[in-house]
């Protein structure tokens, strides 16, 4: 099943589709901080930079994906509306899993 999602999606958003679970799974080991020298690296400096470049190759993605269904044919137009909700539906769950992070690093006090 996988495997035919991926076939139908493409070779190059399956392996966005990856890229974006590894930055959702580091998410919760990111404490906001700077580290430099152990495995800490990766959560809180790599992957939030990989994130924010996400969020925007995630949306340019989605454009372009409904620019192409405007001559689409119909199993196309089926093919690239699965593709932007698929998209939609990662952008919006790393931005909730990356949440508590930005708004920490951009003071904005929690909702009680």
């Amino acid at each position: 099943m996988l495997r035919n999602f991926c076939r139908r999606i493409g070779p190059l958003r399956c392996s966005l589709a990856l890229i974006t679970l590894l930055v959702i799974s580091a998410a919760p080991f990111a404490d906001g901080g700077t580290h430099l020298h152990d495995w800490r690296l990766f959560p809180n400096v790599i992957a939030p930079t990989v994130m924010l470049l996400l969020v925007f190759a995630l949306a340019l993605d989605m454009t372009m994906a409904r620019i192409f269904m405007i001559d689409a044919t119909d199993d196309e137009h089926g093919r690239l509306r699965a593709v932007i909700w698929f998209e939609f539906l990662q952008l919006v769950v790393m931005l909730s899993a990356w949440s508590p992070i930005l708004f920490k690093q951009l003071n904005i006090p929690a909702i009680n």
